[in-house]
């Protein structure tokens, strides 16, 4: 595989050498050899002051060489500062992904399709399923650590021919989904509240507009967190992520000791299918919506109404986004994200089977009145007091994981912005010069995800129905960038970048195995939950998405082909191909 190859210091994108013109005569010639050699001497005191411009830069930035060779590869500057390192962003996306605490309350499709052991297996079965995509991301990371992540992956790997639509339709789709999912991170924190009240006031009838007040006030401290405390969010993340470990235990161990237990042929024998369908194997193909929701970041979370509404958000791949503000990307952003894959595994699991061992009903704990299962468990195993405690407990990390979160969708907002691939991008890719982060691609998010609260007061089943992209349009994303990758590992492997990460001789077969299980889910996550379909139960996420890139495709067709090149117009030793 080529090595990158170096640019001169203060490379900037446009700019050639040129020869000078050919002197006229003897004495112009000397003329121009006088004037040659003071150019010189010019050109290498600029190349001088250069490159101790870049260092001073390096330095601020507290990039690393080979940092700073990377994204001259890339044909970027650093514009924001490298604060997290290995440990530090590892915690980010454990925090960010809140694994247990969100994967324990979006069991309500595992459960609908095929009871106790469809949703312990669906667990197992996507755990090893995305195990080659995230391998494969990993080594994306690796070779091309940036905040664009799949979007400009498909731009650089995929046929020179494509990569400009591809990659801007790819664009437009991880920002959905990000969107989709910051959106829902703020809404689980006011549902979760709305139901630690019911716990308290029994009458308490759950109004929609109560809801979309918690949701503003959420996104209210995600912003100030992430605004105000920008600098210190590397280091309070570890804090975090140790109360994360210890709360964790915390939940379960009551569980264990005091809830009723069903036996174990109930629990991995025991299937019973609730969703309407004809088929048992349908339904649980279908519930394993809740096994793939724990990989893409397990934020799934069924609301109160339609069981179908479960939403999720980001797996540990949000970590590419931060790539950026990692020191030693290339080689940090890979160790992090399959040490999160396999460390959220072994939270996640466990507590999924705890709580499966302690359903004494499946029909009763669907019928919860919060509509979580998981609470319903809960409310066997201690007192309503301490349920509470528990649950003000899962509120306060869930805040702590919607800060995280919408540090990595600000930048995957902020760089799709910055190469021109969204309506006022200018606006949008703006790096505060104080506090060195993409602010007002911060605030756009906060205002995105107050608005999506605002529609659940009109129509619920529409916010569902939006929220609900997520899983699609990652998958989208997932299996485009990895197929791309695929296209140039076997056709064109001389021009891929060198990896830190590298999958060598596996790399094609992992590839393949990991477009054809992204594939699958994507195809299993347009289902709806339950039959006979309703209008109220149908899974609308198909008709937003394909609507949104109809309106993606107006755009481009109108506005965005004149300004948008695709990140491969930057990379060294492409530019040649840009269209």
């Amino acid at each position: 595989m080529s090595s990158p190859v170096r640019l001169p210091a203060g490379y900037k994108k446009g700019l050639r050498g040129t020869a000078p013109n050919p002197p006229a005569d003897a004495a112009a010639n000397g003329d121009a050899c006088k004037t040659g050699g003071a150019a010189e001497a010019a050109a290498e005191t600029d190349q001088g002051n250069s490159l101790e411009g870049n260092d001073e830069r390096q330095a601020a930035t507290k990039s690393t060489p080979d940092d700073a060779v990377h994204m001259r590869r890339m044909g970027r500057s650093q514009e924001l500062v490298r604060h997290f390192r290995l440990v530090s962003v590892a915690s980010f996306v454990a925090v960010a992904t809140a694994a247990w605490e969100i994967g324990l309350f979006e069991i309500t499709p595992g459960l609908t399709g095929g009871g106790r052991p469809a949703l312990v297996y669906s667990v197992l079965w996507n755990f090893v399923g995305f195990g080659p995509i995230y391998l494969s991301m990993a080594e994306m990371a690796s070779m091309a650590p940036i905040a664009g992540a799949q979007y400009h992956w498909v731009s650089e790997f995929s046929p020179e021919s494509l990569q400009k639509i591809l990659s801007y339709l790819t664009g437009w789709t991880s920002t959905l989904a990000w969107q989709s999912g910051n959106a829902i991170g703020v809404f689980l924190v006011a549902t979760i509240i709305q139901s630690i009240i019911s716990i308290n006031v029994p009458d308490y009838a759950f109004p929609r507009w109560h809801a979309t007040l918690l949701v503003i006030g959420a996104v209210g401290i995600a912003l100030s967190g992430i605004i105000f405390g920008s600098k210190v969010l590397p280091h309070w993340q570890n804090a975090v992520f140790a109360i994360y470990v210890v709360a964790y235990f915390v939940f379960i161990i009551p569980i264990w000791v005091n809830a009723p237990r069903v036996t174990s042929e109930q629990v991995w024998t025991g299937f019973e299918g609730s969703g309407g369908w004809p088929s048992l194997s349908l339904s649980v193909m279908i519930g394993q919506l809740s096994g793939i929701y724990t990989q893409l970041g397990v934020d799934a979370v069924g609301f109160h109404n339609p069981p179908n509404s479960c939403i999720e958000r980001l797996m540990a791949a949000k970590a590419v986004h931060m790539s950026e503000e990692v020191k030693d990307a290339a080689r940090s952003v890979p160790k992090a994200m399959m040490g999160i894959y396999v460390v959220n595994f072994c939270l996640i699991f466990p507590a999924i089977l705890t709580v499966c061992y302690h359903i004494s009903s499946v029909s009763d704990a669907l019928a919860d009145p919060t509509t979580y299962p998981t609470i319903h468990v809960l409310r066997q195993s201690m007192s309503d007091a301490w349920v509470t405690v528990i649950l003000v407990i899962v509120v306060v990390l869930l805040n702590c994981s919607n800060i995280t979160y919408l540090a990595a969708v600000s930048r995957d907002l902020f760089a799709f912005a910055r190469d021109q691939g969204l309506p006022f991008s200018g606006w949008i890719s703006r790096v505060d010069e104080r506090r060195s982060i993409p602010q007002n691609a911060c605030i756009l998010t906060g205002i995105i995800s107050i608005c999506l609260g605002l529609i659940y007061i009109g129509n619920p089943v529409a916010f569902y129905a939006i929220t609900s992209l997520l899983t699609v349009a990652l998958l989208q994303c997932y299996s485009l960038s990895i197929g791309c990758l695929l296209w140039r590992r076997i056709h064109h492997p001389e021009t891929l970048p060198r990896a830190q990460f590298p999958l060598g001789r596996f790399g094609i077969p992992t590839n393949a195995a990991a477009v054809a299980y992204a594939s699958w889910g994507f195809f299993w996550s347009f289902w709806p939950q339950a039959y006979p379909v309703t209008a109220a139960g149908f899974n609308w996420s198909s008709v937003i998405f394909v609507s949104v890139l109809i309106v993606a495709l107006v755009y481009y067709v109108f506005v965005a082909h004149r300004k948008y090149t695709g990140p491969v117009a930057l990379v060294e030793g492409r530019k040649v191909h840009a269209s």
